[in-house]
């Protein structure tokens, strides 16, 4: 970066005191209409006609159906489905509502017993590379289930939301009860005693007691789309909405006795979620500390630009690693948690919570005086802005964890399963992340995070070299690109651009 690219627009630790400032005159040319029917709005809902909606039912046609592979589940709701359900639910866009609804129904008919002495159904990988150097062919893979989830609960509520009973469609129907009694046979199955009893002993715990790189101790996604999930069919079974099936119904009942094991799960949540005080607020991280030895965050501390680890060819087309920074116990990060991309899934997560809070309550009895939805989602929000945000206006960039340690992330990952020459995240190799992980829905709470994503955005029109170098480096799969046309690839992103959607919007109308 020349000096001309490090000339910063800088925050103090008193920046609160500037932010009004700061947002009326960081973009004085901004002229881009984010509202509702606006020319962004107009442009998701083309490039959905012309490209994105096809993709989708395509992927899961080819891996799901053909190919029985489960990861597409995982994929396509990462891959932007996410952020335009939820950017058609604020902007009552009830054709492509229904549009989804017509891309996701036919999944359920993929749904299979578990094994010969466990006959509620679930999605079983029969395919797909990932199942295949992972050993996972022939079984349900939780974490691609769960956060499938997530998607059909986003979808089912924002249907139960934004088309009346009386004008639903027999499609509309059959998905609302569907959805209903899918998320209900997943969750009765997990929410095990064995799954309380790992609960209860995790909870014990403290960043202290963890010795080693297992995982064991950790909060994880998998959870959070539980809960998440927990939250959608509160609010579809609060609002009126049936089972489509008598074992969805015995499973929403036997989800009725295990309400311990659904409380200590968000008390779970809760427990590991650190609160910070600062002058503009709490902020908040996640399983701050109880990371640090694990295998993906070995190198957390270490900033430098060289690569730990490298390839070599021997001459004779084999690859062998050589390692070029020697690993050191001063590269542990000691806060180093969740990476701000699997950060993304308290988007969807805080935004269910906020939303179906009177159902979390009512359904499942949990009235935890702490657990304040709104309130987390802008500690959260502001983590972002005071700890990974690198506070450069001109050339913003994010730290790789969310507890704002920058160093290198997976280093060599899945080197050993599947041979992938893959060096790790070079210190703020995962910026894109935050723009393209949902985050700019926050925008709307925050005025720094508003700047910020509006300021990302204007970048793509930029004409001079060094912005056009930067956005090219960091966000140029954010605006899409003429290569690898027919991939999503081609085309700008669903994400940043659905969420960009009304980011003015009052935060309780988000």
């Amino acid at each position: 970066m020349n000096n001309k690219m490090k000339k910063r627009i800088l925050f103090p630790a008193t920046f609160a005191t500037l932010i009004f400032f700061f947002v009326q005159t960081a973009l004085p040319q901004q002229k881009t209409d984010f509202s509702k029917n606006g020319e962004i709005h107009q442009q998701v809902i083309q490039s959905w006609d012309n490209h994105y909606r096809d993709y989708f039912a395509s992927e899961i046609r080819r891996r799901l159906f053909e190919a029985g592979d489960v990861y597409v589940l995982y994929d396509i709701q990462i891959g932007g489905l996410q952020s335009f359900v939820e950017m058609t639910r604020r902007c009552k866009d009830t054709k492509q509502i229904s549009e989804l609804v017509d891309l996701l129904n036919p999944v359920f008919s993929a749904l299979k017993p578990i094994s010969d002495s466990d006959k509620s159904t679930g999605w079983i990988c029969t395919g797909g590379q990932i199942c295949k150097d992972y050993k996972l062919t022939g079984n349900e893979v939780t974490l691609c289930s769960s956060q499938y989830l997530g998607l059909i609960g986003a979808v089912a509520t924002s249907v139960e939301e934004n088309i009346p009973a009386r004008r639903r469609t027999d499609a509309e129907k059959a998905f609302l009860a569907n959805t209903y009694s899918t998320i209900a046979i997943h969750l009765n199955r997990w929410l095990s005693d064995r799954f309380l009893a790992s609960v209860d002993r995790r909870m014990q715990l403290t960043p202290e007691n963890i010795k080693n790189g297992s995982s064991s101790s950790f909060f994880t996604d998998k959870e959070l789309w539980f809960l998440t999930a927990l939250s959608d069919l509160s609010a579809l079974h609060g609002k009126g909405i049936k089972p489509a099936s008598e074992d969805g119904k015995a499973a929403f009942e036997a989800l009725q006795n295990k309400k311990k094991a659904i409380h200590k799960t968000f008390d779970f949540f809760m427990a590991r979620t650190s609160l910070s005080p600062t002058a503009n607020g709490m902020r908040a991280d996640l399983d701050r500390g109880f990371w640090r030895l694990f295998e993906d965050n070995r190198y957390a501390a270490y900033t430098g630009s060289l690569s730990p680890v490298t390839w070599i060819e021997d001459g004779n087309g084999k690859w062998e690693m050589k390692t070029q920074v020697p690993w050191d116990s001063s590269y542990i990060a000691k806060d180093a948690a969740w990476d701000i991309s699997h950060a993304r899934r308290l988007v969807p997560a805080l935004e269910t919570f906020a939303r179906n809070g009177k159902y979390i309550r009512t359904v499942w009895d949990y009235k935890n005086p702490a657990f304040d939805p709104i309130a987390l989602r802008q500690a959260f929000a502001n983590q972002i802005v005071e700890k990974i945000w690198n506070k450069d206006m001109n050339y913003p960039l994010f730290s790789n964890f969310w507890s704002g340690d920058n160093g290198w992330y997976r280093v060599a990952y899945a080197a050993k399963e599947t041979g992938r020459r893959f060096p790790g995240y070079a210190p703020y190799g995962l910026s894109i992340s935050i723009a393209d992980g949902g985050y700019p829905i926050w925008g709307s709470f925050h005025p720094a995070l508003n700047a910020i994503f509006k300021h990302i955005f204007e970048m793509s029109k930029a004409d001079d070299a060094e912005t056009k170098s930067f956005v090219s480096q960091h966000y140029r799969r954010l605006f899409g690109s003429s290569r690898n046309r027919g991939s999503a690839k081609s085309f700008p992103s669903l994400s940043f651009f659905a969420d960009m959607v009304e980011l003015d919007a009052a935060a309780g109308g988000r």
